[in-house]
């Protein structure tokens, strides 16, 4: 007896890969084929503009504060070197004035006089710093050091030679303040020269006088006094920067 043969076997159409059943297309698929709204692509420049902006304000403040982060670097190193020609010296700390340097040292030649009075106090102590006996070796960047009032010794007195009668400058481009205590009383009255620019680059001379307490004392009177004009190229105003400061 013959039966009949079962009915051929059909696979049901699978469905469409981009689809389910149904063909309801999944939200994130449809969203992507379409690109961005408008509403998202104001979000994305919106959180560029936030980045871009927050760049531009730490450039301008690095660019702003630049010159007052370099000159409390070079500070700290002057300190240190002072600090360290004290030790090396038996105690004495380095003098104000150049003409003194040998007869505390009790080393190096002898300065019978010099070029001008402009910036003697920092021109001093950058000739210390390379006296011989002192055992430190400086290492000073280029805009560290100038020589604004063009000066040089007639006669050298250490390894600089003649024609390095140079100024520790600070991040502004202006020659350091330095007072040896020994000078406080003189400087006081006198005050020191210095050949300084202001913010606007014109070159003029004045006077920086040790500072005082409130009390009308001499701030470190048993060291030295060591300062920065600060961004506006004046001696003794609110905006020098001070080695005590630190």
């Amino acid at each position: 007896m013959r039966y009949p043969s079962p009915p051929a076997l059909t696979a049901a159409p699978a469905p469409a890969p981009d689809r389910p059943p149904g063909g309801v297309r999944p939200a994130g698929r449809a969203r992507a084929e379409r690109g961005f709204s408008f509403i998202e692509i104001l979000v994305v420049m919106g959180i560029i503009a936030v980045l871009v902006g927050g760049t531009v304000v730490v450039i301008n403040i690095f660019f702003r504060r630049g010159p007052e982060f370099d000159t409390k670097n070079t500070l700290r190193k002057v300190q240190l070197l002072v600090e360290k020609w004290r030790m090396e010296f038996d105690g004495v700390y380095p003098p104000s004035d150049l003409r003194r340097l040998r007869l505390v040292s009790d080393t190096g030649e002898e300065v019978k006089d010099l070029p001008n009075t402009l910036n003697v106090g920092i021109e001093s102590l950058y000739q210390a710093f390379f006296w011989p006996g002192f055992k430190s070796d400086p290492q000073f960047g280029d805009a560290e050091i100038g020589n604004t009032d063009e000066d040089e010794l007639r006669k050298a007195v250490n390894k600089l030679g003649t024609k390095a009668l140079l100024e520790i400058l600070d991040g502004y481009g202006n020659p350091f303040v330095y007072f040896h205590r020994e000078d406080y009383e003189r400087a006081a009255q006198a005050g020191v020269s210095l050949r300084v620019k202001d913010p606007d680059g014109q070159v003029s001379e004045v006077q920086a006088y040790p500072y005082r307490t409130a009390e009308g004392n001499f701030v470190n009177p048993t060291s030295f006094q060591l300062y920065s004009l600060g961004p506006d190229g004046q001696p003794n105003t609110e905006d020098d920067i001070t080695a005590w400061g630190e």
